[in-house]
């Protein structure tokens, strides 16, 4: 895509990438080593020392993630390989150590370091121009002479409300619950979040459909999109999508897992999603109904 007015603004450990196409504005700034994908009052934060994590995403003064203030090791959004069963405790080069960072054009894109495990990431950011979503592409790259059997995972740290997604994949091995005050109604899963007093950590799995995830918060609505997987291709032990709940009830963790597959030596996977931020009116008119119908008219593909 070419843009029809490009400015660089460059002083020591800041800069500032603005890209105008047919009146359309996004900005890519970098603060040390924090980047800052913007775009009107939608801003999108990136940390490159912090494992290449998404620390901020917010519209106007309303923030969506959780911060390292809450809890200083789960906060933000971050991108682990699945299942856990396999790869936990995460790689430190996966989620924690620096990435590389660079910009190029309307991209932000972080690169991992790569250790003993083998096992390279590239985390691609961008702002999409017709409804200021933003893609997120996630690449996975087997730098090993070996095999490695894995699955792309996206964990999103949010602070509690209302967390919904279609479901209908019947699988009583998959879809699971220790949460009790999650429900089904109409094909609709919802958890309408209540903080208690020593409340313990909870997990739902479910193989969910469509490939979609929502999240309603002080009227901030969160969509996270994704590809939409088979029971079969779901990597053991997990769910397509899985809500846990961190104890005291502190944070959530909205969590999908992309495809099981093997990947050979030198060969990549790609992940893609695409979130959207949005601000709903007054919340007192705020109903499921007006939710999903926002879902609905959003273009989910991605």
């Amino acid at each position: 895509m070419k843009a029809n007015n490009i400015k660089y603004v460059a002083a020591l450990w800041t800069f500032m990438l603005i890209i105008s196409t047919n009146g359309y504005s996004r900005t890519i700034s970098c603060n040390g080593n924090v980047y800052t994908l913007s775009s009107g009052d939608l801003s999108f934060s990136v940390s490159s020392e912090a494992g290449g994590r998404i620390i901020s995403f917010r519209k106007g003064d309303v923030e969506l993630l959780t911060s390292d203030t809450v809890n200083p090791v789960y906060y933000g959004a971050t991108f682990w390989l699945s299942p856990q069963a396999n790869y936990w405790p995460v790689y430190p080069t996966v989620d924690k150590l620096p990435y590389k960072a660079s910009v190029e054009e309307n991209r932000l894109l972080m690169v991992s370091q790569t250790d003993e495990n083998n096992i390279r990431i590239t985390k691609e950011f961008s702002i999409s121009e017709p409804d200021t979503a933003i893609y997120i592409n996630y690449k996975i790259e087997n730098t090993s002479e070996h095999i490695r059997k894995l699955a792309p995972w996206d964990v999103s740290r949010v602070y509690g409300g209302l967390t919904f997604f279609p479901v209908g994949e019947e699988n009583k091995k998959i879809n699971k619950s220790h949460i009790q005050d999650a429900y089904i109604e109409d094909d609709i899963l919802w958890y309408p979040f209540a903080q208690k007093r020593s409340m313990p950590a909870q997990k739902l799995f479910n193989t969910a459909k469509d490939g979609w995830m929502a999240h309603y918060y002080k009227n901030l609505l969160f969509v996270k999109c994704f590809p939409d997987i088979l029971p079969q291709d779901i990597p053991s032990g997990q769910g397509e999508v899985e809500i846990f709940v961190a104890p005291e009830g502190k944070y959530l963790e909205l969590e999908n897992h992309g495809k099981y597959v093997e990947l050979q030596p030198g060969q990549t996977i790609l992940y893609k999603q695409k979130w959207f931020l949005l601000i709903m009116q007054s919340e007192d008119r705020v109903n499921k109904d007006i939710l999903l119908k926002t879902v609905g008219k959003l273009n989910k593909s991605i």
